[in-house]
């Protein structure tokens, strides 16, 4: 077995885990080459619709002025609990505290700063604490002290700019992809277009990332409390500094975006260095445990890859590095790559070095994947995604299909939330199963009760299952309701049924089959109108397929009195973990472990061993993380357990080497996951099985056009699908190359007896080909559409063209056969002509003997041929020539 896994944590624990001999086997890393940005003349922030801009250059004082000119009309700024010691010259400090804090500073911006605005830019120029990464914080706010309309932006996590009028959950997001880097100066910039109904965010004058919304400045229609560093939820204060605060009333363009950044630069480029040097630092050796890798990236620089050294290769986006691995149980290979830091236009290179394992066996242990959903308000993020590790790394993750959803469900409420996935061994197939519920969209109820309420109590209480056997295809989505048993018949009065799980017991049945053991969350009701009071609390069932007819409800597995929610389970040795997210008794997310050997069963006790798992990743919340998924790594004593930062953050890490001392919070840097990746499960691949999910992992065939194929009249549809390519190259994701996939043809247009040309098409098997979208009637995509159909919305096609050619005509000759009676028994005779203009010889073969005849052209002859039987079978005689062969049927004949 393999140990990539341990072997790439202890390259990024730091240079010296090497240790001196292993770093003694690298080419000597080279010096530090700092270079200075290129002369220039220096950067002015645009004048136009500029409507506020407060530089933080004083060293005394609680007035900012506003220095916009021209025709603007907005005030001078006031910082809030100010002191001249937070004045550095160049910025204001902000000091930071919690929101009930009477002394942390904050700076009050202008009333109805923006009112009445269809557009804005707001740009500041600001460094931030480690502290905000972790705690929800606003850097800018235009509103109020409302909650539920605001515009702002945060340095949290992934930095974002967001606008509301429904509070939290209405929420138009534009979010960085990377998270920032403390301590360091960066531009950050919110762009709001009414016009083009879009809502942007740039940091350092470049986009990363965009939304749309028809929300516009106008919308937030009370501006009372527009601040920097303070946020109207109860939030603590901003802490860190900001040396500039622009307004405008227009939508910016990228080159004006990037012009503001430049000119806010200059004050602090003497930092920029040092910032450059230590993104350079926290470089660690790269281990390549798979033939190509994506390279590090940093949140504090814009890091560029060149001089790879001999056997190592840079992808076409020079964001991948590539090598052909030792083959298995050979020593690794080793060679350098050379890092380039820039920040804001000051770079810095260094040389990296790199180690090259030996390739896996394809048995070996290696790689995950793991299925989960994204939440977004535009309701299409409801579906499937999948991730796959990058190599046998269970801390990076790369989204496969470009990130796009890869399955989708026309059923039900049409909406996808919570799945996982999980495996029978006995049947080798994979099974993903998922809640049945549209959040964003769909039927939400009415009156009283409504949302969470309504679902809970009224929802579906079906369990959407799909499955594969080779998890790349997928077929369309099946249901299985849990509050039936095998016979249809209602068995639980349950509400809505929701994150459910399976673990495979094999021995589950007294005569040894397995059989999977099914848990979920759901109310459990004592009367058919669900009035009885209730709460969530999880249940279970055994089924064998996730099919109806094998499915058997079980009852109550996790009931605390209290909502209890999102278990997951693991198992270690004859230990089985049950982690679970309560929601009633203040615990969070906690764990639970049996010795039990079946452990789904009433009476089983358990013994609590943590509580507040991952509270950290919501700033102390333990109520702020659910979803929680777990799984071992391979080749080394260490277990993960992914918990789901609510509302959108999605899945940050915990990690233990010790399943009964609890989980500990995982801050490793190089940790990656797209954001919003939210609440799924993980299963363990092997090397054949990784390198199948990344040899689908396309949206573009190298060549389309495969060209003609010829088949001739009367060939069968066996020999069309001979004839036909049977695979085609695709281009792979992540700079990987290609890779040669199976084509499924349709060849429903072409006509095998008619000479002709036929253009066919074909669906390329790659992940973009499973059914990732729905219609109804109309191409309505409402939830309640009638007559729902699923498609690919991205699906690889090729193309060829069929060509059907005319039989061969064959020898220029006939030939007739009929039997007859002579004396009693069967005697065949044959005609033959010669129909061409040249004489010919003739060979003809019968069941009875075989003659040769020379005829001229234009001449017939006849051949007879005795059986000496009372009776002969039907049959066929063959007359041949040089150019070919013909056949005559006869009659069976009875002389009786």
């Amino acid at each position: 077995m393999t140990k990539p896994a341990a072997i790439t944590r202890a390259f990024r624990a730091g240079g010296l885990a090497l240790g001196a001999a292993i770093l003694a086997t690298f080419a000597v890393a080279g010096p530090i080459l700092p270079v200075a940005a290129a002369d220039a003349a220096p950067a002015a922030a645009p004048r136009t619709g500029l409507l506020a801009e407060y530089l933080f250059t004083q060293t005394t004082g609680a007035t900012v002025p506003n220095t916009a000119g021209g025709s603007s009309t907005v005030g001078a700024a006031t910082v809030v609990n100010g002191t001249d010691a937070l004045w550095t010259g160049s910025s204001l400090k902000f000091t930071g505290g919690a929101k009930t804090s009477t002394t942390a500073d904050w700076v009050r911006l202008p009333d109805a700063l923006l009112a009445g605005k269809q557009s804005a830019t707001i740009t500041v120029e600001t460094r931030f604490d480690a502290s905000m990464l972790t705690s929800f914080n606003f850097l800018w706010n235009v509103g109020s002290d409302s909650t539920t309309s605001y515009f702002f932006a945060s340095m949290r996590d992934k930095a974002r700019t967001a606008i509301t009028t429904a509070s939290n959950g209405g929420e138009a997001n534009a979010r960085a992809t990377a998270s920032l880097a403390a301590d360091r100066w960066y531009s950050v910039t919110t762009v709001l277009d009414g016009a083009a109904d879009t809502l942007a965010f740039y940091v350092d004058g470049v986009k990363v990332g965009q939304t749309t919304t028809t929300l516009e400045p106008s919308s937030i229609t009370t501006q009372t409390v527009n601040a920097i560093g303070r946020s109207p939820w109860p939030d603590p204060f901003y802490k860190g500094e900001v040396s500039a605060f622009r307004a405008y009333d227009r939508a910016l363009t990228d080159a004006e975006v990037a012009a503001v950044s430049d000119a806010d630069a200059g004050s602090h480029a003497s930092t920029f260095q040092a910032s450059a040097q230590a993104a350079l630092d926290a470089i660690q050796p790269i281990a390549m445990t798979d033939s190509s890798i994506t390279l590090p990236t940093s949140s504090a620089a814009r890091l560029s890859w060149s001089a790879p050294s001999a056997g190592l290769a840079l992808g076409a986006s020079g964001a991948t590095l590539q090598a052909v691995q030792p083959a298995p149980g050979s020593p690794a290979a080793t060679g350098t790559v050379t890092a380039t830091a820039n920040v804001r236009g000051v770079t810095v290179s260094k040389q990296i070095p790199v180690s090259v394992a030996p390739a896996a066996s394809a048995t070996d242990d290696y790689g995950y994947l793991m299925v989960h959903f994204i939440e977004d308000s535009a309701g299409y993020a409801e579906k499937i995604y999948l991730d796959v590790s990058r190599g046998d790394d269970p801390e990076q993750w790369d989204p496969l299909n470009g990130g796009k959803p890869i399955l989708a469900s026309q059923l039900g409420t049409t909406g996808v939330r919570d799945p996982y996935l999980t495996y029978n061994p006995e049947t080798g197939t994979y099974y993903i199963i998922a809640t049945d519920l549209r959040v964003f969209g769909g039927d939400g109820g009415s009156g009283s009760c409504t949302s969470w309420c309504y679902w809970t109590k009224s929802a579906s209480t079906k369990l959407l299952v799909w499955e594969s056997t080779d998890l790349v295809e997928w077929g369309a989505p099946r249901t299985i309701d849990v509050s039936l048993d095998a016979t249809g018949t209602e068995v639980a009065e349950l509400g809505m049924a929701w994150a459910p799980e399976a673990t495979w017991v094999d021995d589950y049945y007294p005569d040894g089959r397995g059989a999977f053991v099914l848990y979920w969350s759901s109310n459990l009701y004592t009367n058919p109108e669900h009035t009885s009071a209730s709460y969530n609390q999880v249940l279970w069932g055994a089924t064998t397929d996730f099919t109806q007819g094998t499915y058997a409800y079980g009852g109550s597995f996790v009931n605390a009195g209290a909502n209890t929610i999102d278990t997951t389970m693991i198992q270690d040795g004859g230990t089985t973990y049950r982690i679970t997210k309560d929601n009633g008794l203040g615990k969070g997310i906690y764990m639970e472990s049996t010795t039990a050997a079946r452990w789904w069963e009433p009476g089983t006790a358990w013994t609590q061993l943590q509580t507040k798992i991952g509270a950290a990743w919501a700033g102390g919340n333990a109520g702020g993380v659910e979803g929680p998924a777990v799984f071992k790594s391979h080749g080394e004593e260490r277990w993960y357990l992914y918990v789901d930062v609510i509302p959108s953050t999605g899945y940050r890490p915990m990690t233990t080497t010790d399943l009964d001392a609890g989980w500990t919070q995982l801050t490793d840097p190089g940790f990656f996951m797209a954001p919003s990746t939210k609440h799924g499960g993980v299963v363990s691949l092997t090397k054949a099985q990784y390198d199948t999910v990344r040899s689908a992992d396309s949206r573009a065939a190298a060549t389309t056009a495969l060209g003609d194929v010829e088949v001739e009249a009367g060939s069968t549809a066996g020999d069309l699908a001979d004839a036909l390519p049977a695979t085609a190259d695709v281009v792979l994701a992540y700079d990987r190359g290609t890779a040669a996939r199976s084509i499924a043809w349709n060849t429903a247009g072409v006509d095998l007896a008619t000479p002709g040309s036929y253009p066919v098409s074909g669906t390329v098997s790659t992940y973009s080909a499973n059914l990732d979208t729905w219609a109804g009637a109309g191409g309505s995509t409402a939830w309640n559409a009638p007559d729902r159909v699923l498609a690919s919305s991205a699906a690889v096609t090729v193309t060829a063209t069929v060509v059907v050619t005319p039989a061969p005509a064959g020898p220029p000759i006939t030939v007739t056969a009929e039997t007859r009676c002579i004396a009693g028994k069967v005697t065949l005779v044959t005609q033959l002509t010669n129909t061409g203009d040249a004489p010919a010889a003739i060979t003809v073969t019968t069941s009875y003997g075989s003659k040769v005849v020379q005829l001229a052209a234009g001449k017939s002859a006849s051949q007879t041929f005795a059986s000496r039987l009372a009776a002969t079978p039907a049959g066929s005689v063959q007359a041949a020539t040089a150019a070919g062969a013909k056949t005559a049927a006869y009659d069976a004949r009875s002389c009786g």
